[in-house]
C-alpha cells in the first residue's frame, strides 16, 4: 500500500469511528464522549460476539467511505504530488478528530454537511498558508465530503444503537441482525450519494432537471419578439420569434482562413472550393463552418434578434442543416449591455442576464460541468453597447473562457466600428458581416411580420384585411425605390411594416422621417385612436422630452442601461420644469414603461430603450434641442457616437448643425488624428440634413473629396448611407481607379440602389478588372432582376465570362448575359434546369444542390453542345439512362457525383477530348473499359468503386499524373498500381490496400492522401524529396522521423493519426505553413513547430496542446 493509500485509509476509518462514537456516546457526559471507542463500544455491548459484529459493519462503513475518498484524493488536481495529497488528507483527518460534533453543534449546523464544514472551517482557520492554493481547494471537498458521509452515518444510527444497547442477553441474535442491518443501510446509503469532484462538489443528481428547466425557461422567455409599432391597452403584443425569424445573408471577411489548403482539395475530389466562390451565404451556413464566429452587422441588423433564434432553437434541440452538429448545446446569452462596467461573468454567473431567476437554483458547479463537457453555446450580444475601455476586458474574458473550455462554441455580435474583423482573430474567431437585406429578404420579412401579426389579440384593422396591407407595401416597395433603400435592415423593414397598417399606407421618405413617425405611433396615436383613457395626462413633447433625456444621460455615461432609482431621479428632475404636469416621477415613470413601447424593464431595477437606434435617436434631439455641440465633436471619433451625431445633424436647426459641422471640420483641419473618420462622419450627415450651410459648402465638398470615391467595402458601407448625396459625386468612369476604389465604388452605388444608382451601375458595366465584375454581379440582388441583367450585366465580360449563381430567382434572366460562359449554381435549384436552353454558348456548367437529376434535367444540360467542363452534385441516384450526356462532344472535364450510378458507364465512349474524369457513386459498375478507352486523360478519380480490381486499365492512361481511388481492391497492391502509372504526381487512396510505401520509390510525388489505409511505416517517404503535400486520415503511423528531410514539404494533415505523440521531425521543415493534428495524442508538444511564421494548427475542440505559446506571433491555431 503508497503512502497515500494508507492515508486515504485511515481518513475513511477516521470517520466511521467518529460517526459511531457519536451514536455510543449520544445519550453521555462530556468525560464519556471523549472516552476511547474501544472503551465505549464495550460499555455499549458486553457480548464479544456482538461487540465483533459491531467492529466488522465499522469495517464494512470505513470502506466505503473510503472508496468515495479516493475517487477525489487520487484523481483531482493533477498538479499536486502524491506527498501533497497525503498532507491534505493529515490535515482533514485531524480537523474530524478535533471537531465539535455533539448533538447541539449538528442540530444548530440543521445537520447541514455545508453548514458544518464553514463552521469548522471558521474554527480552524485557512489551511491555504500550509497547503497552498491548490492543496487548499482540495483540502475544502474534501472536508465537505467526509462530514457529508458522517452525518449520513449518524443520521442512521439512532434508527439501531439505541434499541441494541438495551436489549437483554437473551436476545443476541436480533441485536445482531440489527447491527447487520445498520452495515447495510449505511454502506448503501452512501453507495447512492452523488459522486463528488472538484466540477461537483456537490454531485451531480439534479443536473439533467435543472438543465430540462433552464432549457424550458429560455425556450418560452426568449421566444418572443415584439411587433414594433404596436401596442394595446394592458397587453404589448408579440410574435414567438420561431414565427417572425427570417434568415439573412453575410459575407465572410476573413477568405483567407480556408480549411485546407489549395492543393490539399485536390484529395478530396469533390471539388469543393467552387463551393466557396459565392460571395455571401445564408448566416445558419456561416455559423455552421466554424466553432468561433464574430458576427458584425450595423444597426438593426437582426444580431440580437439572431442569438434569441439560436438560444431557443438549441433549448429546444432543433437544430438541423448546417447547424446540426450543433444539437444538443446548452446556450449561454450574454448580454454585454448588462455589464457597462466591463465586470464580465464566471461560468457561475452566465445565467443571470436571461435566466435569473433559476440562477439560484443551479447546482454548484454545473456551468462549469456544461462548458467542461464541450456542450456550452456561448452567444456574446453587444460588443459595441460596451464604452471603449472596457471592450479590451471583453476580449481578455472571451480568451480566458475558451481556453479554460475549447470545445466551447462561440458567437459574438458586434457593430463594424466597434470591432473590425480581426478583432478576434487571436483567439480562433472567423468575422463574417450581415449583409443588407436583398429584395427576397424584404419579401419574406414582411410576409412573416404579417402572419406574426395574425395572432395579436387587437389590430388597427380586421384581421382579414392584412392580406391587403401586406400586397399593398409589397407593391410599393417594387414601385418606390426610395421606399425600398430605407427597408435595409429587420428593423426599419417592422418599422415600415407597422406604419403602414398604421398609417394606411402613408408612409415617410427618409430614415429620420421613419424614426419620427415610429416614435409618434409608440407614443402617441394608437392609445388616442383607440380611445383609452390615459391614467397619467402628458403631452406627446413632455414624453419626448422625458425620454431624451434618458437617452441623454445613456449616451453620456457610455451605458446601454441605467438603474430604476437613476431613471427615477432623472425624471424627477424633468418633470419639475414641466408646470403642467401633476403626476408624482414614479407614476410617469410607470406610464412609460407601460404605455410608451419606448423603454422596458428587462430585469428589475435596470430599464433600458426597446432598441439602441431609438435610444441615438432621442439622444440626438436632446443634444440638438439644448444646442449641446461640444460633447457631440468631441466624441465624433468613438463609433458609439456616430449615429448620434448624424442623426443630431438632422434634428439640428440652421445654427446648431453649423455649428456642428463646423466643429467637425475644425477637427478635421487641425490634423486630428482620427480625420478620415470624420470626413467619413461629415459625409454621413449628409443623409440627415436637409440643406448645407453656405459658409461651409465648400468646406464639406474638400471633405467629400478626401473619401468619394472610397478607399474599401467598409467605407462603402457608410458612404452608402448618405444615399443620393453621395451618389451624384461618384466618377462616371472608374478607370482612374485602383481596382479596390472601383470595387468600392461598385459596392457604395448598389447599396444606395434607386434608378439613379442602376443608371451609374450601367456605366461601370464594361470595367473588365475582376474585383470590380465580383461587385457588379452582387448588386444583382438588390435590383429587378430583369432589368439589371439588361442594362448592366447584358455586355459586361463577368468574370472572365463566369458567373456564380447564389439565389435561384435570378436562373431565369441569366440568358440577357451575352458573354456568360460558366455558370456555376451554388443555390439549391429545385425547379429544374430548364433556363439552361436559352445558354446555348456555355462552356461550363456547375451545378452543386441538384435535388433530383431526372431524364428531363439531363436533357437540358445535353443541350449545351459546346459544354468543355461539367460537374454535377446530386442528392439523388443517377438515371440508368445517361443518353442526353452523349451530345457533349466536347467535354474535356467531367465531374459526376450522385449517390450512386444506376446504369452503366457507355456514355463516356462519345466523349473523346476527356482530360479530366471524376465519377462517384461506382458500387455498381463492374465494366471499367469505358473509362480505360479514355486515353487522354491526365487526372482520373473513381470513388466508391468495389468491383475495380484489375489494376492494367491504369496503363491506357500514358499522360496520367493525378490519380484518386477510394474504395477500390487492386490486385498487386500499390506496386501494380504504380507499375502502370509512372508519371503520377498527385496520388490519392482511400480505404484501399497499398501495402508498403516502397513501390512509391518508382514515382516523383507532390501530393500523397492516404486515408484509412494500412499503413504503419512512413521510412519510404524519406525518398520523396520534390513532396509538398502529405495528408495521413485515420492511419497507424507513430514515428515522423522520415518526414526530417522532405524541405519541400509545406502541408501535412495527421487527422485521425492516434498513434503520432511527437512533432519533433517537424522541426526541420522550413516551408511548412499548414498541419492538422485533430485526432493526434491529447496531449501534443506544439514546441517543434515554435518560430515557423504563418504557420496555421488544425486542432480538436477540446484538444490540449502545450506550448502553444511558443508559435511565431503570426501562427493560427484553428479548432474544429
Amino acid at each position: 500500500m503508497s503512502g497515500l493509500e494508507a492515508v486515504v485509509a485511515a481518513a475513511g476509518k477516521a470517520v466511521a469511528e467518529r460517526a459511531l462514537r457519536e451514536g455510543l456516546a449520544a445519550r453521555t457526559d462530556r468525560a464519556e464522549r471523549a472516552a476511547d471507542l474501544t472503551e465505549l463500544i464495550r460499555t455499549g455491548f458486553p457480548d464479544r460476539f456482538v461487540r465483533r459484529s459491531l467492529e466488522r459493519q465499522l469495517g464494512a462503513i470505513a470502506d466505503g467511505v473510503e472508496r468515495r475518498i479516493a475517487v477525489l484524493a487520487e484523481q483531482e488536481y493533477g498538479g499536486l504530488s502524491e506527498n501533497d495529497r497525503a498532507a491534505v488528507l493529515h490535515e482533514v483527518v485531524a480537523a474530524l478528530r478535533s471537531a465539535d460534533l455533539s448533538d447541539g453543534a449538528l442540530m444548530a449546523a440543521d445537520m447541514d454537511p455545508v453548514k458544518l464544514a464553514r463552521d469548522l472551517r471558521n474554527t480552524l482557520g485557512d489551511p491555504n498558508r500550509q497547503l497552498g492554493e491548490a492543496g487548499a481547494r482540495l483540502y475544502d471537498v474534501l472536508l465537505d465530503e467526509c462530514l457529508d458521509c458522517l452525518l449520513r452515518i449518524v443520521s442512521q444510527l439512532p434508527q439501531y444503537l439505541p434499541r441494541a444497547t438495551t436489549e437483554t442477553l437473551g436476545r443476541m441474535t436480533a441485536v445482531e441482525e440489527r447491527i447487520a442491518a445498520l452495515g447495510q443501510q449505511v454502506t448503501s446509503g452512501l453507495a447512492r450519494l452523488p459522486v463528488r469532484s472538484l466540477d461537483a462538489p456537490t454531485g451531480t443528481q439534479d443536473d439533467a432537471e435543472f438543465e430540462r428547466r433552464y432549457l424550458e425557461h429560455l425556450s418560452t422567455t426568449l421566444d418572443e419578439v415584439e411587433l414594433f409599432g404596436v401596442r394595446v391597452e394592458n397587453y404589448r403584443p408579440r410574435a414567438t420569434l420561431s414565427v417572425a425569424y427570417i434568415s439573412l445573408s453575410v459575407s465572410p471577411e476573413d477568405r483567407s482562413r480556408e480549411r485546407v489548403p489549395e492543393r490539399m482539395r485536390f484529395a478530396d475530389l469533390t471539388e469543393a472550393g467552387g463551393r466557396h466562390e459565392a460571395a455571401t451565404l445564408r448566416v445558419e451556413s456561416a455559423l455552421g463552418r466554424s466553432r468561433r464566429v464574430l458576427l458584425r452587422g450595423d444597426a438593426g441588423s437582426g444580431k440580437s434578434t439572431l442569438l434569441r433564434w439560436l438560444s431557443v432553437t438549441a433549448a429546444r434541440g432543433g437544430f438541423a442543416g448546417d447547424l446540426a452538429p450543433w444539437q444538443g448545446r446548452v446556450p449561454f446569452f450574454v448580454k454585454l449591455r448588462s455589464h457597462p462596467s466591463g465586470k464580465l461573468p464566471g461560468p457561475e454567473d452566465l445565467l443571470a442576464d436571461v435566466a435569473a431567476p433559476l440562477a439560484g437554483r443551479m447546482p454548484e458547479g454545473w456551468a462549469h460541468r456544461i462548458l467542461d463537457a464541450g456542450r456550452a453555446l456561448l452567444l456574446v450580444d453587444g460588443v459595441d453597447e460596451l464604452a471603449v475601455r472596457h471592450r479590451p476586458a471583453v476580449r481578455q474574458w472571451l480568451g480566458g473562457l475558451l481556453a479554460a473550455y475549447p470545445g466551447t462554441v462561440s458567437v459574438v455580435t458586434s457593430r463594424p466600428a466597434a470591432a473590425d474583423a480581426r478583432w478576434l482573430a487571436e483567439e480562433g474567431f472567423s468575422p463574417v458581416l450581415l449583409e443588407p437585406m436583398t429584395p427576397t429578404d424584404l419579401r419574406e420579412l414582411v410576409r412573416q411580420w404579417h402572419i406574426a401579426m395574425r395572432g395579436s389579440r387587437s389590430l388597427p384593422c380586421e384581421p382579414e384585411r392584412l392580406d391587403e396591407y401586406e400586397g399593398a407595401l409589397l407593391a410599393r416597395f417594387e414601385s418606390s425605390p426610395h421606399l425600398r433603400a430605407l427597408a435595409t435592415t429587420p428593423l426599419l423593414a417592422a418599422m415600415l411594416c407597422a406604419l403602414n397598417l398604421d398609417r394606411g399606407k402613408q408612409l415617410p421618405r427618409n430614415r429620420m422621417g421613419l424614426y419620427e413617425a415610429a416614435l409618434e405611433l409608440l407614443l402617441e396615436r394608437r392609445d388616442a385612436e383607440r380611445g383609452i383613457a390615459a391614467e397619467v395626462t402628458l403631452e406627446p413633447e413632455q414624453k419626448v422630452r422625458i425620454l431624451q433625456d434618458l437617452a441623454w444621460q445613456l449616451a453620456v455615461w457610455g451605458r446601454s442601461e441605467l438603474s430604476s432609482a437613476t431613471a427615477l431621479r432623472r425624471v424627477e428632475e424633468r418633470i419639475g420644469t414641466m408646470p403642467r404636469v401633476e403626476a408624482s416621477a414614479r407614476a410617469v415613470l410607470d406610464h412609460l414603461l407601460q404605455r410608451s413601447g419606448v423603454i422596458r424593464e428587462p430585469v428589475p431595477g435596470r430599464i433600458d430603450f426597446v432598441h439602441r437606434t431609438v435610444q441615438e435617436y432621442l439622444a440626438a434631439k436632446q443634444a440638438a434641442d439644448d444646442a449641446d455641440v461640444e460633447p457631440l465633436v468631441e466624441r465624433a471619433h468613438l463609433d458609439q457616437w456616430r449615429e448620434t451625431v448624424v442623426m443630431a445633424a438632422g434634428h439640428a436647426n440652421a445654427p446648431v448643425r453649423r455649428d456642428l459641422l463646423g466643429g467637425l471640420l475644425d477637427r478635421i483641419d487641425g490634423q486630428d488624428k482620427h480625420a478620415r473618420r470624420l470626413r467619413l462622419l461629415v459625409a454621413g450627415c449628409l443623409e440627415t440634413i436637409q440643406e448645407l450651410p453656405r459658409d461651409l459648402e465648400e468646406r464639406v465638398e474638400a471633405c467629400l473629396a478626401e473619401v468619394i470615391p472610397p478607399r474599401n467595402a467598409a467605407e462603402a458601407r457608410v458612404l452608402a448611407l448618405a444615399g443620393e448625396e453621395i451618389l451624384r459625386r461618384l466618377p462616371d468612369d472608374l478607370g482612374g481607379l485602383s481596382q479596390t476604389r472601383a470595387a468600392a465604388t461598385v459596392r457604395t452605388c448598389w447599396l444606395i440602389n434607386g434608378q439613379r444608382a442602376l443608371r451609374r451601375l450601367a456605366g461601370y458595366g464594361g470595367d473588365p478588372r475582376e474585383k470590380v465584375q465580383r461587385e457588379l454581379i452582387a448588386g444583382w440582388d438588390y435590383f429587378d432582376p430583369d432589368r439589371y441583367a439588361t442594362e448592366v450585366l447584358a455586355d459586361a465580360p463577368l468574370l472572365k465570362g463566369r458567373v456564380v449563381a447564389r439565389n435561384s430567382r435570378l436562373l431565369g434572366k441569366l440568358h440577357h448575359l451575352k458573354l456568360l460562359r460558366d455558370l456555376r449554381l451554388t443555390c439549391s435549384v429545385s425547379g429544374g434546369l430548364d433556363f439552361l436552353r436559352g445558354l446555348p454558348e456555355l462552356r461550363g456548367l456547375t451545378v452543386y444542390y441538384l435535388d433530383s437529376v431526372d431524364e428531363a434535367a439531363l436533357d437540358a444540360v445535353g443541350g449545351l453542345t459546346r459544354l468543355e467542363w461539367l460537374t454535377i452534385t446530386a442528392e439523388s441516384s443517377l438515371p440508368a439512362d445517361l443518353e442526353p450526356l452523349t451530345r457533349l462532344s466536347q467535354l474535356r472535364h467531367l465531374n459526376l457525383s450522385g449517390h450512386s450510378f444506376t446504369g452503366d458507364l457507355a456514355f463516356l465512349d462519345a466523349m473523346p477530348r476527356l482530360e479530366i474524369l471524376s465519377l462517384a457513386g461506382l458500387e455498381s459498375i463492374d465494366d471499367f473499359r469505358p473509362v480505360a478507352r479514355q486515353t487522354e486523360l491526365v487526372r482520373l478519380h473513381l470513388r466508391n468503386a468495389p468491383h475495380l480490381r484489375d489494376p492494367a486499365f491504369l496503363a491506357s492512361f500514358p499522360h496520367l499524373h493525378g490519380l484518386v481511388l477510394t474504395g477500390t481492391h487492386l490486385e498487386g497492391g500499390l506496386r501494380a498500381l504504380v507499375g502502370h502509372c509512372p508519371r503520377l504526381r498527385t496520388l490519392s487512396l482511400r480505404d484501399t490496400v497499398v501495402g508498403d510505401l516502397d513501390a512509391l520509390d518508382a514515382l516523383d510525388l507532390r501530393l500523397l492522401n492516404l486515408r484509412g489505409c494500412p499503413v504503419e511505416d512512413l521510412s519510404p517517404l524519406a525518398r520523396q524529396r520534390d513532396l509538398e503535400s502529405l495528408i495521413l486520415d485515420s492511419v497507424e503511423i507513430s514515428d515522423l522521423g522520415p518526414l526530417a528531410g522532405l524541405s519541400k514539404l509545406d502541408n501535412i494533415s495527421l487527422e485521425g493519426c492516434s498513434g503520432v505523440t511527437d512533432l519533433s521531425p517537424l522541426t526541420s521543415l522550413a516551408r511548412l505553413r499548414f498541419v492538422d493534428v485533430r485526432g493526434t495524442a491529447p496531449d501534443l508538444d506544439l514546441a517543434p513547430l515554435a518560430g515557423k511564421p504563418g504557420l496555421e494548427v488544425h486542432a480538436d475542440p477540446t484538444q490540449e496542446l502545450r506550448n502553444a505559446h511558443l508559435l511565431h506571433r503570426s501562427a493560427k491555431i484553428t479548432r474544429f
